[in-house]
């Protein structure tokens, strides 16, 4: 009887300490969650082509008085890749034609000497596309080209479904290409959602929330002559109505390409 009771508490003994079995864990793997740059876009950016009305206009001002004019945009060869889910991946390349140039006429103070220039021409001399320069060097300064490198901006996605017309206020970073000399850029903008027709491509607006300056010095943009040289006492002359700045505002247009709504 003491024996079998021994026992008995022996068992009893062992069954309380003995640890109780550990979970099996799953070696599987288990889905990842989405980060939340996944929702941010999905698609890549779109194409968009700018349209013949957008605008770029400039003004120099001098010490006393101002020029302006107009630079158009070379539409058939501008390019906009945009993801209004994703601003900041955002890249564009848009070309100016130098050669179509204008300057406001009516704006010119009355005793500017043309030199017989028309003030288009007398604005070209500058940019060395003048009648007496080499057909070569007319080509390589014939065009300028801004290029998009990022978008910063505290929000980064733009609806363009939304009830309310939205916009986005942002900085575009890139670079200018202007008279052979490539200089860093920045700009504020505001990019709006434009209403389309029903059925319509996406249409976007990009205005300048702010002029955009382009120091002249830099570019080596100088009162010319006709075959291109640097003419010192007309650029003293003037200084009156020709700072060392010129300040360019931006209203462009641009919708998707076909196949994109």
């Amino acid at each position: 009887m003491t024996a079998r009771l021994v026992a008995l508490c022996g068992l009893l003994s062992l069954s309380s300490c003995s640890k109780p079995e550990a979970p099996v864990r799953r070696t599987e793997p288990w889905p990842a969650q989405p980060s939340a740059s996944a929702h941010v876009s999905a698609e890549a950016p779109q194409s968009y082509r700018f349209s013949p009305d957008s605008l770029v206009r400039f003004t120099l001002q001098g010490k006393k008085d101002k020029i302006s004019g107009r630079l158009p945009l070379d539409v058939a060869h501008a390019t906009l890749q945009l993801d209004l889910r994703d601003l900041k991946s955002s890249r564009a390349r848009i070309d100016f034609d130098l050669t179509k140039l204008s300057v406001d006429a009516d704006a010119l103070p009355d005793d500017v000497d043309l030199g017989g220039r028309t003030p288009d021409g007398l604005a070209q001399q500058w940019l060395e596309l003048g009648p007496n320069v080499a057909a070569e060097r007319r080509r390589e300064f014939g065009m300028a080209r801004f290029e998009l490198v990022s978008v910063q901006s505290a929000v980064n996605v733009l609806d363009p479904k939304a009830r309310r017309p939205q916009s986005v206020r942002g900085t575009v970073v890139g670079t200018l290409l202007l008279h052979g000399f490539r200089a860093p850029i920045r700009a504020d903008v505001v990019l709006s959602a434009v209403e389309s027709p029903t059925g319509g491509p996406q249409r976007v607006s990009i205005r300048s929330a702010g002029a955009v300056v382009v120091p002249l010095a830099p570019h080596e943009i100088v009162a010319r002559g006709p075959s291109g040289i640097a003419d010192v006492l007309a650029m003293a002359r003037s200084a009156r109505w020709v700072g060392k700045q010129a300040k360019i505002e931006l209203e462009l247009f641009a919708e998707a390409e076909p196949g994109h709504k």
